[in-house]
């Protein structure tokens, strides 16, 4: 029988809590009702292992797991635990919000949390991941990019016209450097572990839907949606806003679309499905109005600006979101296993 690991875009052994004593995994967390759908090559009751960091994880969602820890931000209505209960698998989801390549692979995100990598292991029929947006610190930078008005400046200092201004000099694009170097390193580097670490397991790459539209997608009007208003005086902030220049639109979408490229091309490297949402959802970016995927930004902090805090959830997908994740995980796991 064919094994199925579906990668998507942010590990459980065979016997999570053997693999990972120190860490509260769940049991795994086993479908209760008749499935939806029976797959041939990973049938009912299968070990399904969920990887990645908060676009896998369901950042921002209610029903919270805690696990592996509280600050994963994991949520049940995640799309590893839709995609569980659709075909009947037993569920360990380990994703978690913040993780790199490097925390899936080697590294120790909180204590007595191991690499994501150690949950895997020859008995694991399905494995869905997320990863590269850390690595390339994408949502960081985002987070960095919020401006006063659609011409700058930007909020982070400087009076920066853009993020784009301090981002590319001489020519030189940091961020896009970034990620054509180390971050495609690190994404080749996590699907050969993978690989190694489920010799038996057939890997899809899930990538990571809109966040900045394409000019096609952008209003003529541009995006720009103030997180600022009076209420900001005493402490209130509009919801669902979209804050960036619009040249840092143009910049980011660009930065995007090169993490899809290079996480493309290092699945076919890999020789691993590689299940694109990048393009397939420019109509329903953070920027869109109506029948967005991805949340706006909505934030918290104090009258005078000295704190500003995203709120849980912001440019991260949404119910509906989570929804075209769950369908397109679906379908790929359908093709491969069906």
């Amino acid at each position: 029988m064919a094994v199925l690991v579906v990668l998507a875009g942010s590990i459980a052994g065979g016997g999570a809590a053997s693999a990972a004593p120190m860490w509260p995994v769940p049991a795994p967390y086993p479908s209760t009702s008749a499935p939806a759908e029976v797959l041939a090559d990973v049938p009912v009751g299968s070990e399904y292992v969920a990887l990645g960091d908060s676009y896998s994880a369901g950042y921002g969602l209610a029903d919270p797991t805690r696990l592996p820890t509280a600050a994963c931000g994991q949520s049940a209505q995640d799309y590893p635990h839709r995609i569980a209960a659709r075909f009947g698998l037993a569920l360990t989801d380990v994703t978690c919000a913040g993780a790199t390549s490097k925390v899936v692979t080697t590294g120790f995100q909180f204590r007595g949390v191991p690499p994501q990598v150690r949950a895997l292991s020859e008995r694991t029929r399905l494995v869905t991941l997320t990863i590269g947006g850390n690595d390339a610190d994408l949502f960081g930078t985002a987070a960095s990019c919020l401006a006063l008005s659609a011409k700058g400046p930007v909020f982070s200092g400087r009076d920066a016209p853009s993020c784009r201004s301090t981002l590319v000099s001489d020519g030189v694009d940091q961020l896009g450097a970034k990620i054509q170097s180390r971050v495609a390193l690190g994404i080749a580097e996590t699907l050969a572990d993978v690989k190694a670490a489920a010799p038996n397991a057939v890997i899809v790459f899930l990538g990571y839907p809109a966040i900045f539209p394409d000019a096609d997608h952008t209003p003529k009007g541009g995006c720009f949606r103030s997180a600022l208003d009076l209420g900001t005086l005493t402490g209130s902030f509009p919801t669902d806003s979209y804050p960036f220049t619009n040249t840092d639109v143009r910049y980011l979408h660009g930065v995007q679309a090169a993490l899809n490229d290079v996480s493309e091309s290092a699945a076919r490297a890999a020789g691993v499905r590689f299940v694109d949402v990048f393009d397939s959802t420019q109509a329903h970016s953070a920027c869109a109005t109506k029948r967005p995927y991805v949340s706006g930004v909505s934030l918290d902090g104090t009258g005078d600006l000295r704190r500003i805090d995203l709120e849980p959830g912001a440019l991260h997908p949404n119910q509906r979101g989570v929804a075209y994740l769950t369908k397109r995980v679906a379908a790929a796991t359908r093709a491969l296993a069906g």
